[in-house]
């Protein structure tokens, strides 16, 4: 059987660690950043949360890689945590950091799991950001957990939804006409009535107005003047009473010339 020389190297790694410290076994990769699900567009779609660039990760045996993994994120703390495949054995590799120049495209939730319809995913040209050492010893799990390296874009995708349509305005109020000048006076008019009705129902239905016996002007008569004098008037009687005396008799013809002679 013809095999690639990527695929014949792996294979001889993997005989090789079998034979000197057992077959690899998977290994937690912790710290991995939580990406949660999230919609898209005007229906609102489902998607399964993810790094908007994922990060490659590559185990090194000196200069020869040994396994390798696209961390895309986890979309919620209960969810799994990625493993890688390392050998339980005595060992030192080297841990490789890089992140991907291309985006991940978002991938529909309801997808239960990746399906050969599903497009593969390209990294492109990813840039080391950090390498660090893993010192593994046989028979100790935790020596082969993997910490995660915080890539320079930690960047999860998130909601793109439509802008929502601006609330109506309410309807404005038509501001009322402006009064017309010309009845203004009879507006004031009207105010005098009303204010000379109320002091007559104060005062009873007979009752003068409050001004009805208020001298007017200068020539006014005084409240004591007695009836006119004229000419025909009876001269007041200085004494008691007042009455006019009657008069005397001859007084009538007293200065009259003697009729006939």
């Amino acid at each position: 059987m013809n095999l690639r020389p990527g695929a014949r190297a792996l294979a001889l790694l993997l005989l090789a660690s079998a034979a000197c410290g057992g077959p690899p076994t998977p290994s937690p990769v912790e710290g991995e950043p939580i990406c949660p699900d999230f919609e898209v567009g005007a229906t609102r779609a489902q998607m399964r949360g993810s790094l908007r660039f994922p990060v490659a990760l590559t185990v090194r045996d000196g200069k020869d890689p040994i396994t390798r993994a696209t961390l895309t994120g986890r979309r919620s703390k209960d969810d799994p945590v990625s493993r890688i495949l390392l050998a339980d054995e005595d060992a030192e590799y080297e841990l490789e950091w890089a992140q991907c120049e291309n985006e991940r495209a978002p991938r529909a939730r309801t997808l239960s799991r990746e399906t050969k319809d599903t497009a593969e995913y390209a990294c492109g040209n990813a840039t080391v950001y950090k390498t660090d050492k893993l010192v593994t010893r046989k028979g100790d799990a935790a020596s082969r957990t993997v910490h995660f390296a915080a890539p320079p874009k930690p960047e999860c995708w998130e909601s793109e939804l439509p802008a929502a349509a601006p609330a109506p305005s309410p309807a404005a109020v038509a501001e009322p006409a402006p009064a017309d000048a010309s009845a203004e006076p009879a507006a004031a008019d009207a105010g005098a009535v009303d204010a000379g009705a109320v002091d007559a129902g104060a005062r009873g239905a007979g009752a003068p107005p409050a001004d009805a016996g208020a001298p007017r002007g200068g020539a006014a008569t005084p409240a004591d003047a007695g009836a006119p004098r004229g000419a025909g008037a009876a001269p007041r009687d200085g004494g008691a009473g007042g009455a006019p005396k009657p008069p005397s008799a001859g007084a009538g013809d007293a200065g009259a010339p003697p009729q006939g002679s």
